[in-house]
């Protein structure tokens, strides 16, 4: 049975000897801190995989520091249609009535026409809920998106203050005041979201810095304030080549070596990058966590670039599944190609999976952007819109 132990080995002169025991974690996957550990120096390297361990003995020794009387508390939480209809091959499969469809439109403008845009094109496709976002702190007046009649899944995302905009944002520090500004954006909300997501692909090193510890310490203060408030919650999307290392190397640990193989070539997954490496070591210690802590989802992204890179996803599904005692949802899913099937297919995983929400990436076609949107700017469907839109009519 794998073990964290190896990342113990890793590290040891840097850990007492009596916390060694306690790191024996049977879920964990030492094959990437054991990797991570060979492909650096132990005296200029050891922060990552020393954090992993830290992370693992915080939350099996001292759970309790992390909770609060709201966390411990909070109550329970409880191409036209015709042409579509007749892609090939066909996607076999329906819409489950208990999972919640939804998608991320982009309008193309802002202003007084941005939420009645959002309603035209949900209407059309027949989702029940979208994703919206707002800064923290916030500017204090309620977000118009939760009034929209529709569930959504909300993003909470810090302000960079930085100079530089294009500067990773670091992870929140004081958390008193963190939460005091949670508290004070939630006091506006009309309508409340269905998910609050605590920032936006935490392990994303363009878009965030820190360490995966200073991620987990705001998440928990997080899921201490929107549980107080009956507000479920969920990470901000693992992603990149952390996540695609790990779930490729469990399919080697396997013995699956087609199959990694297969799912190296459909990701581009480098196995021998450092930056690989370390986002891998950043992504295992954030699934470590999560199982520890009382967050209600955990949240991934992806993106499809034909319906024969499917596969990869159910890949991605599995593991998550596997590594996580935690629902698994996704606020991003999205392709990079125009063909309605890939949709389809990555929709129809998802389904199968049983993943209680999933949310469509469909960008602004104004801005260029990779990602096939599901609608035009006029709000009419895109082929691909029309296939969510008969999927979810069956």
């Amino acid at each position: 049975m794998q073990t964290i132990y190896l990342t113990i080995r890793c590290s040891f002169m840097y850990i007492a000897e009596a916390a060694k025991s306690v790191f024996k974690f049977k879920k964990a996957q030492p094959s990437v801190v054991a990797r991570y550990c060979k492909s650096f120096t132990i005296t200029g390297n050891v922060y990552l995989p020393v954090m992993a361990c830290m992370t693992l003995f915080f939350f099996s020794c001292q759970k309790e520091s992390l909770t609060d009387d709201a966390m411990l508390n909070s109550t329970a939480l409880s191409a036209t249609s015709a042409s579509v209809k007749q892609l090939e091959p066909p996607i076999a499969g329906t819409p489950k009535s208990y999972l919640n469809y939804g998608a991320f439109i982009c309008p193309p403008t802002t202003g007084p026409g941005w939420l009645a845009f959002q309603q035209n094109v949900a209407g059309q496709l027949g989702i029940t809920c979208l994703r919206g976002g707002t800064l923290v702190p916030g500017n204090g007046n309620p977000p118009t998106l939760l009034t929209s009649g529709y569930d959504v899944l909300f993003n909470f995302n810090c302000n960079n203050d930085a100079e530089d905009e294009n500067a990773p944002t670091p992870f929140v520090s004081n958390l008193t005041q963190y939460k005091v500004d949670l508290s004070s954006i939630i006091a506006t909300f009309l309508v409340k979201p269905v998910v609050a997501v605590i920032e936006n692909e935490e392990p994303n090193r363009f878009y965030y810095s820190g360490s995966a510890w200073d991620y987990i310490k705001q998440l928990n203060a997080a899921i201490n304030v929107m549980h107080a408030n009956g507000i479920k919650v969920a990470n901000g999307g693992l992603t990149g080549g952390g996540l695609e290392y790990l779930v490729y190397q469990d399919l080697v640990d396997q013995g699956e070596e087609d199959a990694a193989e297969e799912f190296r070539k459909i990701t581009h997954v480098t196995p021998n990058s450092p930056i690989t490496l370390d986002r891998a070591v950043f992504t295992d210690s954030l699934l470590l966590a999560y199982n520890q802590m009382d967050v209600d989802y955990v949240n991934f992204h992806w993106k499809c670039s034909s319906p024969d890179d499917v596969e990869a996803l159910k890949n991605v599904v599995n593991y998550l599944k596997k590594r996580c005692n935690k629902p698994i949802i996704s606020n991003e899913l999205g392709q990079v190609d125009k063909d309605p099937n890939t949709l389809l297919s990555m929709i129809q995983v998802c389904t199968d999976a049983d993943m209680p929400y999933m949310v469509w990436y469909s960008p602004d076609d104004n801005r260029g952007k990779k990602e096939t949107p599901l609608q035009y700017n006029d709000a009419t469907l895109t082929p691909t819109g029309v296939a969510y839109q008969d999927f979810l009519a069956q």
